[in-house]
C-alpha cells in the first residue's frame, strides 16, 4: 500500500536541513515516480551543505545518487512498470542543441537547468527525458546501494574516457575520497598502475584493504612516491580528486614530460589558479577538465555495476534513516566517514 505523503529533505541555508512532508508526486507523461530505497551522499552534496552551490539557489531539494522501485508510471511509459527495481541518474541531454549535435551531450545547454534533485526523500518523480535515456532496470543480485552508484560511476567513466590512460601506464590519483577510490578501482581494472594519495588514515587503510596502492601523504611526499615508481620520470597522467586550488597548482609537477593532468574535482566558481608556463609549454604537459557524463558513460557504468566485480558497497561507511539526515551531514562535515547511505 502506497503512503499518502512523502518526506523530502530541504537545504534551507548552508548547514541547515529541514525534513518536510509533501503530497506524493504524480508521474508526468513519459515519466515515473520512484520509491527511493537507497540515496547516497557525495562530495557535491557536502560542499553544497557547507557553502551553497551556484546552480542550486536555496531553499532547495538535494541529493542525486539513488535507486529504488517504480511506484507509478506515466502515460506512454512501456519500459517500466510499478514495482520494477530501477537505477537512474539525475540528468539527460536534450539531444538537439549545438553541443548534443556536435557529440558533447555532457555540455548540453539545458543539462544543469533540468537536473533532478531530491533523492533524500521517500518518493521522487523522474521526468521523461531521464526515463528514456538514462534509466535502467536494476539487475537481480545487484543491491540498491550498488545501483545508487550509477551516477558517480558514470562521472568516473567519462573522466577516464577523456584521459585515455593506456594499459601499463602509471596514473597518480590525488585524493582518497570516494571519487578517488572509484578512479583507482577502474584504473586497476584496466591494467593501469594507479597510485592513490590521501591523508585520512581510515581512507588510506580502506583503499589498502581493497588492494589498491594507497599512500598517506602525511608520511611520504607525493613526488617521492611517484619518482620511485617511474624511475624519476613522473606519472604518465595525474588526476586531481581533491578540489583544492593548491593541489590543482601542484598537479603538473607530478606528471612526466608529455604527460596529462585531469582536474576531475571542481573548484569554487570564483577560484583562480596559476601554472608554471615552462612546465606546460616545453614539457608538453596537457591539462584536461572533464565535466559530468554522457548517456554512453551511464550505459558503461550500468554494465560495470551489473558485472558485480567492483566493491561498491565497501565505500559506504555509514547508514542513516531519512529522519536522521541532519545528523548524517553533521558527521560528514566533521570529517567522519567516506560516503553515507540515507535510507527512507
Amino acid at each position: 500500500m502506497i503512503a499518502e505523503s512523502s518526506r523530502v529533505a530541504m537545504l534551507l541555508a548552508p548547514g541547515k536541513i529541514e525534513l518536510r512532508e509533501e503530497t506524493i508526486p504524480a508521474p508526468a507523461p513519459g515519466g515515473i515516480v520512484i520509491r527511493v530505497r537507497a540515496a547516497l551522499t557525495d562530495g557535491t552534496d557536502l560542499k553544497t551543505y557547507r557553502r551553497g552551490h551556484p546552480k542550486m539557489p536555496m531553499p532547495t531539494r538535494f541529493g542525486h545518487e539513488f535507486s529504488g522501485d517504480v511506484a507509478a508510471a506515466g502515460t506512454g511509459v512501456t519500459a517500466f512498470a510499478p514495482s520494477d527495481p530501477v537505477m537512474c541518474v539525475h540528468t539527460a541531454p536534450c539531444g538537439v542543441c549545438y553541443w548534443c549535435f556536435h557529440g558533447q551531450p555532457e555540455l548540453c545547454e539545458s543539462i544543469m537547468a533540468t537536473m533532478l534533485l531530491g533523492a533524500y526523500s521517500d518518493f521522487i518523480a523522474v521526468p521523461q527525458r531521464i526515463v528514456e535515456r538514462n534509466c535502467y532496470r536494476k539487475p537481480t543480485g545487484v543491491t540498491y546501494v550498488a545501483g545508487a552508484f550509477l551516477e558517480p560511476l558514470a562521472c568516473v567513466v567519462h573522466s577516464l574516457e577523456m584521459l585515455g590512460p593506456t594499459r601499463g601506464s602509471t596514473v597518480a590519483v590525488l585524493g582518497n575520497g570516494a571519487f578517488g577510490i572509484l578512479h583507482a578501482l577502474l584504473l586497476r581494472r584496466s591494467g593501469v598502475n594507479a597510485l592513490l594519495f590521501g591523508r585520512r588514515a581510515e581512507r588510506v587503510a580502506l583503499a589498502r584493504e581493497l588492494a589498491l596502492a594507497s599512500f598517506d601523504t602525511g608520511a611520504r611526499a607525493i613526488l617521492d612516491v611517484i619518482s620511485e615508481a617511474t624511475q624519476g620520470r613522473g606519472a604518465d597522467s595525474v588526476i586531481d580528486c581533491t578540489g583544492s586550488p593548491e593541489m590543482w597548482e601542484a598537479a603538473p609537477s607530478f606528471a612526466r614530460r608529455g604527460g596529462r593532468v585531469s582536474f576531475f574535482a571542481g573548484l569554487p566558481a570564483e577560484a583562480r589558479v596559476s601554472f608554471l608556463a615552462a612546465r606546460l609549454h616545453y614539457d608538453e604537459v596537457q591539462l584536461l577538465a572533464p565535466f559530468h557524463f554522457r548517456p554512453s558513460d551511464v550505459r558503461a557504468a550500468f554494465d560495470l555495476i551489473a558485472a558485480r566485480d567492483l566493491p561498491l558497497e565497501r565505500l559506504v561507511t555509514q547508514s542513516y534513516p531519512l529522519e536522521r539526515i541532519v545528523e548524517a551531514f553533521a558527521r560528514l562535515d566533521s570529517g567522519e566517514g567516506l560516503k553515507a547511505m540515507i535510507e527512507p
